[in-house]
């Protein structure tokens, strides 16, 4: 997401240091903040002190649209890095954060479009909105263990990017935050991530596998949505729902694995896959509408003994079923729940059905 901003900044109270501009932050605090940049870029190395004060803050479109800055180093001294500080400076190729940085800012390095290598230091607790989107030269990335949460499009857009290592202090991925980093082929997730974002990486069509650690209760809606090259999940034993449209469209989508902690499996969660068998455990109570439409590979399908409700048109089209039962436990069978199913021959419905919606087995000519 590109995002357009004119700030004006006031720099009344404003002093001048070599190429800086800075504020005199809180007078009891002998501390500054860089509000503008006016040299000519290249190598640019941020002092730690100027006038006998701490820099300590990057303050918000401090360096935006910098054009010929190519690298940029921020002392340890640098608490927190402003909204917008580096957006859109095109010719940043490096950059390395202190180790007692706590926050990049929203849209800090969005659209640096050449830049390749990012440090991040070890102190950084949070990576905000669309901090490094659109950076589409980057290759590789690795959050370290302070970071807690990744915001929403941290990283969406990033082209280039093959490689993301997620640390283990991450609790969440915010919405869409890899979101269209169409070379991304490996993901590590740290082991204390909760949730995953809705769409957070949706469109990663060159992702090829994906294990989701038992630390994560929720998956966002279309998280994983149209990654086309993605062939094995293996999702862990906390994840209690599956979103909606999660897997939809993950073409080469072959293998599953679902932990026994899932409850609900929800509308269109694993719709256009490829997959050719699904156990569904025990602790899962509802599959939701399309939750496996047009699934025309799949030929085998266990359906777990606490199902209570097959949603509309939830294996609609899954044309190489060939036979299917279900549980006891079954109350309802959606709308066109297994219509279109040509290859199906046999189907065992048990004695908790009391509904069996319109068109359920329609056009299932075998």
């Amino acid at each position: 997401m590109l995002l357009t901003v004119v700030v004006v900044v006031s720099t009344a109270s404003a002093d001048q240091f070599g190429d800086f501009t800075y504020e005199i932050n809180s007078p009891d605090t002998n501390t500054v903040t860089i509000i503008d940049y006016t040299g000519a870029g290249g190598a640019v190395v941020i002092p730690s002190i100027i006038e006998d004060k701490s820099v300590t803050s990057i303050g918000n479109t401090a360096f935006n649209a910098c054009s010929g800055l190519t690298s940029i180093e921020i002392p340890d001294s640098v608490i927190t890095i402003g909204d917008f500080a580096f957006y859109s400076c095109s010719g940043l190729t490096n950059v390395m954060v202190g180790s007692n940085v706590t926050s990049i800012g929203s849209y800090a390095f969005q659209a640096c479009t050449n830049l390749t290598s990012v440090t991040i230091g070890s102190g950084v607790a949070s990576i905000g909105e669309s901090a490094f989107s659109l950076c589409t030269s980057l290759t590789s990335i690795t959050i370290p263990d302070s970071v807690t949460t990744i915001g929403q499009s941290a990283f969406s857009d990033c082209t280039g990017l093959t490689s993301a290592t997620i640390g283990n202090g991450v609790t969440s991925i915010d919405d869409y935050a890899f979101q269209a980093c169409t070379n991304l082929t490996s993901v590590l997730v740290g082991s204390n991530v909760t949730s995953i974002g809705e769409s957070a990486f949706s469109l990663c069509s060159g992702l090829t596998s994906i294990e989701i650690p038992d630390s994560v209760t929720a998956i966002g809606s279309s998280a994983f949505y149209s990654c086309t090259s993605l062939t094995t999940v293996t999702i862990g034993n906390g994840v209690t729902t599956i979103g909606s449209d999660v897997f939809e469209s993950c073409t080469n989508l072959t293998n599953v694995t679902l932990g026994n902690g899932v409850t609900t499996i929800e509308g269109g969660a694993f719709s256009g896959s490829s997959l050719t068998s699904i156990t569904i455990p025990d602790s899962v109570i509802t599959i939701g509408d399309s939750a496996f439409y047009s699934c025309s590979g799949l030929t085998n399908v266990l359906v777990g003994s606490s199902v209570t409700s097959i949603g509309s048109y939830a294996f609609q089209a899954c044309t190489s079923l060939t036979s299917i039962e279900v549980p006891d436990s079954v109350t309802t069978i959606g709308q066109s729940a297994f219509s279109d199913c040509t290859g199906l021959t046999s189907a065992t419905i048990g004695n908790g059905v009391t509904s069996i919606d319109d068109y359920a087995f329609q056009a299932c000519t075998n």
